[in-house]
């Protein structure tokens, strides 16, 4: 879906405020093309922008005039994080399948077409009853406990089930907190586990953490 306000120029708030998650509304400015695109990458509902870079400074100004506030990479990590959202190429590989990411709702169809991979989806659906071998789930640390690592090995009584992906100190939950994969009989919520070489106390979270 792409829109574009009436006189072509500049998206109205129907337009950005309609639009349907990855859709786009494109525009010019100083006689670029621009294009915003609905996005909830970071686990919560805002738009990407794509311009030339020497836009950038401008609308990041512009934007700022309106109230908009920067934040640095950091902080979107950690909202990635309490919102349970993997990421590609740090929680999720080309290896890992849609059901151990807990993404299937959004990344995957089963109405279209063949595409690459749909022979394992469409396996593990129906004759696995959407069973995998592992998860991917959230680990709640003590607030005394140091912010864990990846590829933090984690463990139930003294046996490797899984390992930690991603990790943060939780600002809205004052508390560090970890994505990672674990066995499937590993998932639910309030397992104990023990994270890393000190052995660290956790325990298994529902995602998201937050929202």
């Amino acid at each position: 879906h792409a829109g574009r306000s009436s006189d072509g120029q500049s998206p109205t708030a129907d337009v950005l405020g309609g639009m349907p998650l990855y859709g786009n509304a494109r525009w010019d400015v100083a006689g670029s093309p621009v294009t915003v695109l609905r996005s909830d990458d970071p686990g919560i509902l805002g738009f990407d922008v794509v311009l030339p870079l020497e836009l950038r400074d401008s609308l990041l100004a512009r934007l700022e005039e309106h109230g908009a506030v920067s934040v640095g990479a950091g902080i979107a990590e950690v909202t990635r994080i309490e919102r349970g959202r993997p990421k590609f190429g740090v929680d999720m590989t080309e290896d890992t399948i849609p059901l151990e990411a807990g993404i299937e709702d959004r990344a995957i169809s089963l109405t279209k077409g063949c595409y690459v991979g749909q022979e394992i989806i469409i396996r593990v659906l129906h004759r696995g009853g959407g069973r995998v071998a592992r998860r991917l789930v959230g680990l709640a640390f003590p607030p005394e406990a140091a912010v864990p690592a990846a590829p933090d090995r984690i463990y139930s009584a003294g046996r490797e089930i899984g390992v930690i992906t991603s990790a943060a100190s939780s600002l809205a939950l004052g508390h560090p907190i970890a994505l990672g994969y674990v066995r499937r009989e590993f998932t639910v919520a309030g397992t104990p586990v023990d994270v890393g070489e000190s052995r660290a106390p956790a325990s298994v979270a529902a995602l998201p953490f937050v929202g």
